[in-house]
C-alpha cells in the first residue's frame, strides 16, 4: 500500500469519525479539520478552516505561539477547554493531542470530544434522587460501581451495552475479570492506588469485552470510605478505541512516508551500482568461454546482482505503486530459488523443506518479484511463530477444481491451478485473529515487531495475479496458507543468453544522456558491443551542443529522467523539436511517485527501469528503432 492509499484511508476513516479532528499549526492556523469539527461548531468546514484557534478557544488560543515549545517538548497532550460555536454557546471539550511533522511542518494532532454532558454528570452525581438515577441510566460515559474486593455494585446501560453483559452477568464478574493480559499488573497497581489514596485523575489501560474484543479506556476513579475503610470505587470511563486507532494509523501514515521519502533516493543510487554490475558481468560473460575458470565467477556476481534489484523493488513496495512485470514463470523454480536466502531467514531450530522439484510444470502468468515477496513474507510470518522450534514446508503442486469451492476468504473458480503452500507448526490463529489477518494494520505482534502489512500486501498482490488465498489454522496446530494461481501451458520466459543477444545487433547512432559517469561507460560499452555507434553527454546542455555541433544522424537518445539542470523530460521536448524523427528512450531508478513529478511514466513504451542489463536493453532499443 503506498502513501496515496494510506492517505486516502486515513482521511476515510477521519471523516467518518464521530470525534472532532484538528490538525494545527504553531500559530494555531488549522491545516485540517474533520467534519465533526465543522458541525459540533456550526460551520462550514471552509469557514472553519479560515478561522483560527484564538476564534473557538479563548483559553488556549490566544497563547498558542507561547504555549507550543512545551507542548512540543512534551509531545503528548491531555487537557480540558472551553470552545466557543458558531452561534456564540460555550462547551466544555475534553483534548487528546501529539505533536507530529507532517510535510516538514510542526502540527498538533489533536482530538476533541464534547464533555459538556460528562461535566454537567459530574455535578449532578452529587446529588440524590430521580436527577441522579436519570443521569446514570442515559449518561454514554461508563459508569461503574466496585466493590474493594473487584465485584460489581452497579454499572449504567451504556456500561452494559459496551462490554457485552447483561444486568445478571455483571454480578457473576469483578473489575479483574475485565483487564486485558497485557494491562493486569497497571490495572491492579491503579486499583489499589484508589483504595489506598482515594481518587486516580487519570486511568487509561484497555478492558476485554464479552466477546473478546479489546476496549481501550480512559476516565478517573475515586474511593467512598466509612469509618476510614473503603466501601466503594466510583469510575466514569469512556471509549476511546476509534481515537487510538486513529492516532496510530496516523503516525504508521507518517512513518511510512518517511521511509518512501529514504528508499526512494536509496533505490536510485543503489540501481546506478547496480546497473554498472549487471553489465559489466553480462559483458564479460559474452566475451569468455563456458569452460573458463572466471565464468562462474562473474556469473555469481551476475546473480547477486540480480537478486539486489529484487531486494530494492521489495523495498519499495510501501513507497510506490508496484508496476507488475508480467511473464510466464515456473513457479516450483521460484521457490527453488529462495531455498538459500529462506534458510538464511530462519534459525537452526526450524526443519525447513522444499517438496516439488522444478521442471516447468508449475508454469504461471506473474510478476516473479512479487510472488518472492508474498513468499518471503509467509516464511518471516511463519519463523515468528515458530519460535521453540519446528516445521516449515512449501510445496507446490497442480490442482484440478472441477467446481466452486467456498473458503472464508475466497470463492474459488473452477478450473487448473498451480498452489503454493507454506505450512508451519507453530502457535496457529484462532478464529477471531483469522477474520482479521488480511487487514491493513492488523498485527498480533509485539508492539515495533510488525507493521500489519505484510499479509494485506500479500492478499492484494495474489488478487492482481487473478489468484486466491486460502488460510487453514488451529491455535497450536500450526498455519497453513494455499496461494491458487490460474496455470498457463505457455512456455516458461527465459532470460537474455548471449545467443539472442547477437540477433539483437544494430548499426544506428545512440546518444546517451546521465550525469553518472560510471552509467555512460558501461552503458556505452554494452552498445557498441552490439554494432551501435554511441555518443555520451553528462547533461542535458552537454547533450544539445553536441546534436547541435556534431551535425550526425541521431537514431535513439537514451536518456535519464531526474538531472541537475534540465531534466529528461525537458531535454526530451527540446530534442524533438529541433528533430522529431529522434527517438527517446526514458531511464530511471527512481520510484513512481519521483518520476510521475517529471512527467514521465514507467507505463508507457519508452520507459527502461534501473539496474539495466545489457539483453534487457538490447530488446527495448531494438522495439524503439523498428
Amino acid at each position: 500500500m503506498d502513501n496515496q492509499e494510506l492517505y486516502i484511508l486515513f482521511k476515510r476513516i477521519v471523516e467518518m469519525a464521530s470525534v472532532e479532528f484538528y490538525l494545527i499549526n504553531a500559530e494555531g492556523g488549522f491545516g485540517y479539520v474533520n467534519q465533526a469539527a465543522a458541525r459540533n461548531l456550526g460551520y462550514s468546514e471552509a469557514e472553519l478552516l479560515a478561522l483560527n484557534l484564538a476564534d473557538i478557544d479563548p483559553e488556549f488560543g490566544p497563547r498558542v505561539r507561547q504555549l507550543w515549545p512545551e507542548w512540543k517538548k512534551q509531545g503528548e497532550l491531555h487537557l480540558e477547554t472551553i470552545h466557543r460555536t458558531k452561534s456564540g454557546q460555550m462547551v466544555q471539550k475534553e483534548v487528546d493531542a501529539v505533536c507530529i511533522a507532517f510535510g516538514g511542518t510542526d502540527y498538533i494532532c489533536a482530538f476533541v470530544r464534547d464533555i459538556t454532558e460528562r461535566k454537567r454528570m459530574e455535578a449532578a452525581l452529587l446529588e440524590s434522587g430521580e436527577q441522579y438515577r436519570d443521569l446514570f441510566e442515559s449518561a454514554s460515559d461508563l459508569i461503574q460501581f466496585v466493590r474493594p474486593e473487584g465485584s460489581f455494585f452497579m454499572v449504567n446501560p451504556a456500561w452494559r451495552a459496551t462490554f457485552g453483559y447483561s444486568a445478571e452477568e455483571v454480578e457473576q464478574i469483578t473489575i479483574f475479570d475485565l483487564i486485558d493480559s497485557g494491562c493486569t499488573g497497571h490495572c491492579m497497581e491503579t486499583f489499589q492506588t484508589v483504595l489506598e489514596q482515594g481518587r486516580v485523575d487519570r486511568i487509561d489501560t484497555t478492558f476485554v469485552a464479552k466477546n473478546g474484543n479489546k476496549i481501550m479506556i480512559q476516565g478517573a476513579a475515586n474511593c467512598r470510605y466509612e469509618n476510614g475503610k473503603p466501601q466503594m470505587v466510583r469510575c466514569i470511563f469512556r471509549n476511546v478505541t476509534e481515537e487510538k486507532m486513529l492516532q496510530a494509523q496516523l503516525l504508521q501514515s507518517q512513518k511510512m512516508e518517511a521511509i518512501g521519502r529514504l528508499t526512494s533516493g536509496v533505490a536510485h543510487d543503489f540501481n546506478n551500482l547496480l546497473t554498472t554490475i549487471l553489465s559489466y558481468s553480462e559483458l564479460c560473460l559474452r566475451r569468455l568461454p563456458d569452460n573458463d575458470p572466471l565464468a562462474e565467477a562473474l556469473q555469481a556476481i551476475r546473480d547477486a546482482g540480480v537478486r539486489g534489484a529484487a531486494l530494492t523493488r521489495q523495498l519499495l513496495t510501501f513507497s510506490r505503486h508496484q508496476v507488475v512485470d508480467v511473464r510466464v514463470i515456473d513457479l516450483s523454480s521460484v521457490v527453488s530459488g529462495l531455498s538459500s536466502m529462506i534458510r538464511h531467514l530462519i534459525p537452526p531450530c526450524i526443519h525447513f523443506t522444499i517438496e516439488g522439484a522444478p521442471g516447468g510444470q508449475g508454469r504461471v502468468l506473474a510478476d516473479q518479484h512479487q510472488i518472492e515477496q508474498v513468499l518471503l513474507n509467509l516464511v518471516i510470518n511463519a519463523r515468528d511463530a515458530m519460535a521453540d522450534g519446528g516445521d516449515l514446508t512449501i510445496s507446490c503442486i497442480d490442482e484440478v477444481l472441477e467446481q466452486s469451492e467456498f473458503s472464508k476468504y475466497d470463492n474459488i473458480a473452477p478450473g487448473r491451478y498451480v498452489v503454493l503452500v507454506v505450512s508451519d507448526t507453530g502457535e496457529g490463529m484462532s478464529t477471531e485473529v483469522q477474520e482479521h489477518i488480511f487487514e491493513p494494520f492488523f498485527t498480533t505482534k509485539a508492539q515495533g515487531k510488525g507493521t500489519g502489512l505484510g499479509l494485506a500486501t500479500a492478499y492484494g498482490i495474489v488478487k492482481q495475479h487473478s489468484g486466491y488465498i486460502v488460510v487453514q489454522s488451529e491455535l497450536g496446530k500450526g498455519t497453513t496458507f494455499r496461494l491458487y494461481f490460474p496455470k498457463v501451458e505457455a512456455p516458461v520466459e527465459s532470460v537474455v543468453t548471449g545467443a539472442v543477444l547477437e540477433a539483437l545487433q544494430g548499426s544506428e547512432t545512440i546518444l546517451v544522456v546521465d550525469d553518472e559517469p560510471d552509467i555512460l561507460a558501461v552503458i556505452r560499452h554494452s552498445l557498441e558491443a552490439m554494432g551501435y555507434t554511441v555518443l555520451i553527454a553528462a547533461s542535458a546542455g552537454e547533450a544539445l551542443r553536441l546534436i547541435e555541433e556534431s551535425g550526425a544522424k541521431i537514431d535513439l537518445m537514451l536518456t535519464d529522467v531526474v538531472m541537475s539542470g534540465m531534466t529528461g523530460h525537458g531535454l526530451a521536448a527540446r530534442v524533438q523539436a529541433a528533430d522529431p524523427r529522434i527517438r527517446v528512450l526514458f531511464m530511471s531508478g527512481y520510484t513512481d511517485s519521483m518520476l510521475e513529478e517529471y512527467g514521465v511514466f514507467r507505463t508507457h513504451a519508452n520507459f527502461i527501469s534501473k539496474p539495466l542489463s545489457p539483453g534487457e536493453l538490447a530488446i527495448k532499443i531494438r522495439k524503439m528503432l523498428s
